[in-house]
């Protein structure tokens, strides 16, 4: 009954104007607040996640049952039963679920989460959904070498801006383990990597390139969706973006966006576009070797 009354409130404000289904939105969300600092969501593929609607990410997987819903697109349409999925910057575990009921009881999912806290929320939601027993839960960081590596809080509410560059100017959280993805990976997770989905918010250049270096010990069907922060060092981006191309990999752009506005009009994903350089502000992209059609 709760759940049909949140579909249906939602359906409502999503057809309404702008401006009042904006404020019927902000009327809506302050009184589930009320309610209790969390709410159980269900995603539009079935999954169970608690949410806190103070944080940016669950607000949205409460209210729309999707995160990041063009990224949630390639996901689903890259991944079979039997592949294995590569999670690098999981946070509670919504792109890991995703990815769980898409590879199935055949595949496998490694969900890698450096933040201590957040990695207690992740947890919590695997066991919220049985099926989930086909995901791998890693509580690390991604790095070019094995070491630690300091993790900074840079906004309350969103923990998924937590990041390892101290250049973001945020509070110290935690100092974690790191290691080189290769040195996270099991051998038959390595030979099946079908795709990675990298969201380590402005440190993925190094571990990028790392990969590269080591291109031959993974799959050549692997696709990697990462989210490039350029605005944090342009030319490291551009050199890793310039390495990815010369490496094979074409990049096509996925549509993204974080505002409110653009939750309550998306209705269907956009085509990708190919990019041919980098670019100059936050972008998601796809890097694929493959050349027989479209991904995505």
């Amino acid at each position: 009954m709760i759940e049909l009354l949140h579909k249906t409130v939602m359906g409502t404000l999503r057809r309404l104007p702008l401006p009042a289904a904006r404020l019927g939105f902000r009327a809506y969300n302050k009184a589930l607040r009320t309610l209790g600092p969390e709410h159980l969501a269900t995603t539009y593929f079935g999954a169970r996640l608690y949410c806190n609607p103070q944080d940016l990410i669950q607000r949205m997987i409460l209210y729309f049952g999707v995160w990041e819903p063009d990224v949630s697109r390639v996901i689903e349409q890259n991944l079979s039963a039997g592949d294995v999925f590569v999670d690098i910057g999981a946070n509670i575990g919504y792109d890991t679920l995703l990815a769980s009921s898409r590879v199935g009881a055949t595949g496998k999912v490694v969900s890698i989460e450096a933040s201590p806290r957040t990695f207690a929320l992740l947890q919590r939601n695997l066991a919220a959904n049985p099926s989930s027993s086909n995901v791998r839960a890693v509580n690390a960081a991604v790095s070019d070498k094995p070491g630690t590596l300091d993790l900074y809080e840079i906004n309350e509410g969103n923990i998924g801006a937590a990041t390892t560059l101290a250049s973001r100017g945020g509070t110290l959280m935690a100092s974690v383990e790191a290691l080189p993805l290769a040195e996270i990976l099991k051998p038959d997770e390595l030979a099946r990597l079908r795709l990675i989905k990298m969201d380590v918010e402005g440190a993925e250049p190094p571990i990028l390139r790392h990969l590269l270096e080591q291109l031959s010990r993974y799959p050549a069907t692997m696709d990697i969706v990462v989210e490039a922060s350029p605005e944090d060092d342009f030319e490291a981006w551009r050199d890793v973006f310039d390495r990815m191309r010369a490496a094979g990999f074409a990049a096509w752009a996925i549509e993204n966006d974080y505002e409110l506005d653009w939750y309550l009009r998306w209705r269907r994903p956009a085509t990708l576009q190919r990019v041919e350089t980098m670019p100059t502000r936050q972008q998601d992209l796809l890097f694929t070797r493959r050349r027989t059609s479209l991904p995505g």
